[in-house]
């Protein structure tokens, strides 16, 4: 009875290989951890989802076309699109095993005997032949090892796709969060160069009361440190916009000191976007699509190492011929036909540890996945909740600026009349000064949490036609 089970083997096998379950299966189970996951109702039911090009909502010519010039040009990109370029070779080169590969071998040599004749005299027997071949092999594919490393390739092109995607959008993050930096230390140069007049302005008016009688000495001193101070801040906020702008010109893919800007200010944000719910997120990523296709991936990638434990069976034809007389050839031929069966009988347990590694690479790519699902839910809410409360925080500043203002103008006035110490002008102006630049930090923060939505909002961004470049 075991002898007539003997021919069913391979069949028990290709079935048994077919059955075994794929991650795809259990993609319900891994999704488990986050399928109940929801977003802070900070957001209006009226609210639109944002655009693409979600950066043209703050309206700024400048970083419109920084962008343009980011996507382009930028290194990393170019970088990760060489990767892309790779896979699909790689994605190539493990498609071809589905066809015959056939080679030509062929050559010409000559042959030359010496020896002696049977009368005694020396012989020395010359010839050329020519030569060539053609010869054809085939792997026939029982347990699917090359098709599913075929797959592992195609889905690993596709995963590459999708980080190229995420690198633009990161990019695109990098590049407003950094233009904003530098409109707002541009702002801030712009407020101490005004202070700095302001200051300076009423160093003369406390210089006039200590001539008059009406200050002392030590009103003088504090009010020249102050105007110091402002130089060294204006100096260091002129350090620091310079910087920011380096850090443009990087960017976009270009060397220091080679763009240039002209001023602008925060901008007013447009509506906070809509969320939309955390399943249409999760499928809008590209980031998560990545992991999710490189778990794809490396299940073919465990599909082919169990399927490389079993016999290879492989198909050869060759045809041939030799002959001195290259006019000839293939007058005379010789044809071989050859089935092939190469099976593993001991290998020391490599084809195991090697399945046993592709097992735990593809763990390791499922709990790459939902980390990074869990991220994507969590940036989207934590922002949220950031512009939120940022924009609590600008609106107090902006009132304590007023206030702050409104005190230090009618201080001054009984300053001019006496009826004010110094001592109260000097507090009030390094309190309105300081709310000054609080305000502007505050904005650009702000302006940071919305970019940071948009990021975690972010789908594929769309690229320009040729048509459109040129």
């Amino acid at each position: 009875m075991k002898h007539h089970l003997k021919p069913l083997l391979p069949l028990v096998l290709a079935l048994s290989l077919g059955a075994c379950t794929t991650v795809e299966s259990r993609k319900p189970e891994i999704d488990s951890r986050f399928e109940n996951a929801t977003f802070k109702p900070l957001v209006s039911p009226n609210a639109v989802q944002a655009p693409a090009d979600w950066w043209t909502g703050f309206s700024s010519e400048q970083l419109n076309t920084l962008m343009q010039k980011a996507q382009a040009d930028n290194l990393s990109l170019e970088a990760t699109e060489a990767r892309l370029r790779a896979a699909q070779a790689s994605l190539d080169a493990a498609q071809a095993s589905f066809f015959p590969s056939l080679t030509l071998n062929a050559g010409r040599q000559e042959n030359t005997v010496k020896g002696t004749s049977i009368q005694g005299q020396a012989t020395n027997n010359r010839g050329l032949f020519t030569s060539a071949s053609f010869v054809a092999s085939y792997e026939i594919d029982l347990w699917s090892r090359v098709r599913n490393t075929a797959k592992a390739s195609e889905l690993q092109l596709q995963a590459t796709r999708y980080e190229l995607d995420a690198a633009r959008i990161s990019i695109a993050g990098q590049l407003a969060t950094t233009w904003a930096q530098w409109v707002a230390a541009d702002q801030t140069v712009r407020l101490f160069e005004t202070e700095l007049e302001s200051f300076q302005t009423n160093l003369k008016l406390v210089e006039l009361r200590f001539r008059q009688g009406g200050a002392v000495a030590s009103d003088v001193l504090q009010q020249r440190q102050l105007v110091e101070s402002a130089q060294g801040n204006l100096a260091q906020a002129q350090a620091n916009r310079d910087v920011l702008l380096n850090s443009l010109a990087l960017l976009v893919g270009q060397p220091p000191n080679t763009i240039s800007m002209n001023r602008e200010n925060l901008p007013t944000l447009p509506p906070v976007p809509a969320t939309g719910f955390p399943a249409e997120l999760l499928n809008r990523r590209p980031d998560v699509q990545q992991a999710w296709a490189q778990v794809l991936a490396t299940d073919r990638s465990v599909a082919a190492a169990i399927a490389n434990r079993f016999p290879q069976l492989s198909l050869r034809a060759s045809f041939s011929d030799q002959t001195r007389d290259s006019d000839l050839l293939f007058d005379n031929w010789v044809r071989n036909l050859s089935v092939n069966l190469v099976a593993p009988l001991f290998d020391g347990g490599a084809r195991s540890a090697e399945v046993e590694r592709q097992r735990a690479l593809l763990d390791q790519a499922v709990a790459q996945y939902q980390d990074a699902a869990i991220n994507a839910l969590a940036d989207v809410d934590n922002a949220l909740i950031q512009e939120t409360r940022q924009r609590e925080a600008v609106e107090s500043f902006q009132r304590q600026l007023e206030l702050a203002e409104l005190s230090l103008k009618r201080l001054f006035a009984g300053y001019r009349n006496g009826t004010v110490d110094y001592l109260a002008i000097l507090d009030a102006q390094q309190s309105t000064s300081q709310l000054r630049r609080n305000l502007v930090n505050a904005q650009q923060q702000l302006v940071g949490f919305r970019i940071a939505l948009y990021r975690a909002l972010s789908g594929s961004i769309p690229q320009p036609t040729a048509a459109e470049q040129s």
